[in-house]
């Protein structure tokens, strides 16, 4: 079994800020405004994620492909991530949409992908993920 963890600092736009939620996109929707701040908050999980673990990245060949999803599960490889959500403060999503959000950030198909996920406010005011994930549990 292999464990991974590491932290998500704030968002794309802000460091100290909340994470973004899930968002549903499809079609003509994926120009949307929050479509594309979405999509740039998964761009924004996977560059933490390979900041601590380049190594995934180098599997992929080329050091640019920072927007592939490093993960992948079947029913014969099963993996789990728990996150921590830290809140900056009251104004945030829902933690089941952060918790998805995160989950399709880093695996092509989170189908076989079970966890959990636990909220907090910051006591410095900063907002922030932890995430924890073992793989073929």
């Amino acid at each position: 079994m292999k464990k991974i963890t590491f932290t998500v600092k704030g968002n794309q736009e802000d460091w100290h800020g909340n994470p973004i939620p899930y968002v549903r996109v499809v079609k003509r929707a994926l120009w949307l405004p929050a479509a594309k701040r979405y999509n740039a908050w998964k761009s924004y999980v996977r560059r933490s994620f390979y900041g601590d673990y380049p190594e995934y990245l180098m599997r992929a060949g080329n050091t640019m492909l920072t927007d592939l999803q490093p993960f992948t599960t079947s029913s014969g490889e099963k993996a789990r991530m728990d996150i921590r959500i830290y809140w900056r403060n009251g104004i945030h999503g829902d933690p089941d949409n952060i918790f998805k959000g995160i989950a399709d950030a880093l695996f092509k198909n989170d189908k076989y992908l079970d966890g959990s996920f636990e909220t907090h406010y910051s006591p410095d005011g900063k907002g922030r993920v932890e995430v924890d994930i073992a793989l073929n549990i």
